[in-house]
This record gives structure tokens, C-alpha cells and sequence, in this order.
């Protein structure tokens, strides 16, 4: 027994000279003393090139035990541990509510990561209650091209400022954008480039640092890449994901736009919107949905957008040539 305790010690100790997420913890972390289950030693490893253990490590469907609980609206902290930070590169922070078939994006870092050893990120007020995955993925600068993922099993509850219809807030939950992946034989067969920090092309409203370069390259499409493809995408212009200055660099499309019925279907019933936008430029629609002030709310075909102020969705008209609205923002198609 005590051999065994031995070997256990010198496996705990290799794994946290490897980066980790160790606030909160994730599942099977030989660090939580609390949860039951068997122990992933080797937690810190990347994930499998082929995808077998995407996402998790393969153990998103293990008996949920919660080691955190988050409110809608309310900021915390992610904490990381070890030394191997590989030169930094890129991460993201992102929740599952169906046992990681889809992660959606809270929280990105643009490169420099892991290189500080915490990080602070809000939950979206819009984010459903209930049990979910919280997810860090980490793409690393200088070594083999791999992704790094933990994955932690938490609960989202506690009260926010405005309730909404469950329906409701999971539809604008809904529309942030999926994670990245990249290494992992995953959707659009991304690689990432050795010494380049990846440039995620759709980083979501909450966002820290900026890159010039793409740092990765793609065979096909996937939903993490908008309308983009591998020789395509758009990873240059930051602003292009940000709904302020979307919101000024398409402000001029009021002037001249009708709401489609998609939008109008959205919102409210189509009675409930002008005919001629020109006239009502500052008429507040009464909206179906909540959305937050300052964000973009794309058409279903994203060719038109409205913008959210005071809660309610303004019809802001057609987007400009060459874009289009996906994910709260607008986006170049080449």
C-alpha cells in the first residue's frame, strides 16, 4: 500500500508541472478530494489527434457532481496550474448544456494564455439555469499541434435582475458561438500553426487581447468559422466581432430598410412592426424575447439585424454588401 501511495504521489506531482484548469475542478482531477469516481493522472495531457476523446477527455457523461455554482450575470475566476505553458496561445471558456455536444463561447483570450495562471469571466445573465459543463480549451504556441480541454461539471442558478421564459433565454444563449477546435479531427479539419497564437474568428461579445495574424488553417467549414473556410476566413479585423462597432459601421442601413417577415416573426407579429422604417427610425419594438443592451440580433438568414436597446430589438435594416450577420455580429464572405 504504501508503494502504490508513493507512485500515486510522483503521478500527481508530474501532472501539475503540466498546465491544468484547477479552479474549478474538473472531472476526475486527481486535486478534488471530494468527488467519487476513478482519477485521470495523465488529466493534463492534449486531447487525441484522431477525436476519440473529444470533448472532455472522453468524460462528459460521467455522474454529474457539481464543484461549482454560478449566477447568471455575475463574474468569477478560472484558475490554471502548472509550468508548461508552451509559449502561451490562445483559449476560450465556454458551457455545455447537453453534456458537450455543443459548447457555446463566454469568454475568449487571445493569446499570451496560459502564461497567467488566472483568468476572469461573466456568465452570460441570458445563460439557462441548470447543469452544465464549463469548459477551458487551450491551443498552445510552441510544441506538437494539439488542443488542450477540462472540463468541469458546475451548476448555473441564483437569481438575476430580470427573469425570462426558460424558452427565451436559451434561444439567446443559443446564439453565441461554438467553440473552437482545431487538432482534433473535428468539424472543418482545422490545424493550428506552430508559433502563430490562434485568432479565433468568432471570439463572442467577451474578449481579452488582440492578434494581427490567423494562426490556423482549415479544410472545410464548421460553425466555430462563420461563414469562412481555411482559405477565407476573416481573422484580421476584431471590430468585425464587436457589436458596438458593427452596430456604427451599419448604422447608415436604417435609413432605407424594411423589416423582413423573418425578422418581423422573431420579434412579434408582423403588425406590430412600420412599413416604412425611414418614418419610425427610433420606434422601440416590442420584442418576444429579452436581448441585452448594445448587442447585435441577426435574421434568421443573416442578411438583415437589429439592434438591442433598453432591452427591445431596433430593426436596423439589411446588412452592408459582402457581410453578413451570424452570432451577434456582422462578418465579411469573401
Amino acid at each position: 500500500m504504501k508503494g502504490l501511495a508513493f507512485v500515486c504521489g510522483l503521478l500527481a506531482t508530474s501532472v501539475s508541472a503540466h498546465m491544468q484548469m484547477s479552479k474549478p475542478y474538473p472531472i476526475r482531477s486527481p486535486f478534488n478530494k471530494d468527488a467519487t469516481g476513478p482519477k485521470d493522472y495523465s488529466y493534463t495531457n492534449p486531447l487525441s489527434t484522431s477525436g476519440s476523446d473529444y470533448p472532455c477527455k472522453g468524460y462528459a457523461n460521467d455522474t454529474f457532481q457539481s464543484v461549482a455554482t454560478y449566477t447568471p450575470g455575475q463574474e468569477y475566476d478560472l484558475e490554471l496550474e502548472g509550468s508548461a505553458t508552451h509559449g502561451g496561445g490562445s483559449c476560450q471558456v465556454s458551457l455545455s448544456y447537453d453534456k458537450g455536444k455543443t459548447f457555446r463561447v463566454i469568454h475568449s483570450i487571445l493569446g499570451g494564455c496560459p502564461i497567467p495562471k488566472k483568468y476572469n469571466f461573466t456568465v452570460p445573465s441570458n445563460a439557462p439555469k441548470g447543469e452544465a459543463l464549463l469548459a477551458w480549451t487551450w491551443f498552445n504556441k510552441i510544441g506538437n499541434r494539439e488542443m488542450y480541454m477540462n472540463c468541469a461539471q458546475v451548476t448555473i442558478g441564483g437569481s438575476t435582475k430580470r427573469e425570462e421564459r426558460a424558452f427565451s433565454r436559451r434561444d439567446s444563449f443559443d446564439s453565441l458561438p461554438e467553440v473552437f477546435q482545431a487538432n482534433n479531427n473535428g468539424p472543418g479539419q482545422c490545424t493550428t500553426i506552430e508559433v502563430e497564437e490562434v485568432n479565433f474568428p468568432l471570439p463572442g461579445p467577451s474578449k481579452e487581447g488582440s492578434l494581427s495574424g490567423k494562426g490556423y488553417t482549415c479544410k472545410g467549414s464548421a460553425p466555430f468559422l462563420g461563414d469562412s473556410t481555411s482559405s477565407s476566413a476573416d481573422s484580421t479585423s476584431s471590430s468585425a466581432h464587436s457589436p458596438k462597432s458593427s452596430a456604427s459601421m451599419f448604422h447608415s442601413a436604417i435609413a432605407s430598410a424594411t423589416p423582413s417577415s423573418k425578422v418581423a416573426s422573431s420579434f412579434g407579429s408582423p403588425s406590430s412592426y412600420p412599413t416604412n422604417v425611414e418614418k419610425h427610425p427610433l420606434k422601440h419594438y416590442e420584442p418576444s424575447e429579452h436581448c441585452e443592451d448594445g448587442s447585435i440580433v441577426c435574421s434568421e438568414d443573416g442578411y438583415s439585424w437589429s439592434k438591442c436597446t433598453f432591452g427591445h430589438p431596433i430593426f436596423m435594416g439589411p446588412v452592408s454588401a459582402g457581410t453578413r450577420c451570424r452570432h451577434g455580429a456582422m462578418h465579411r464572405v469573401h
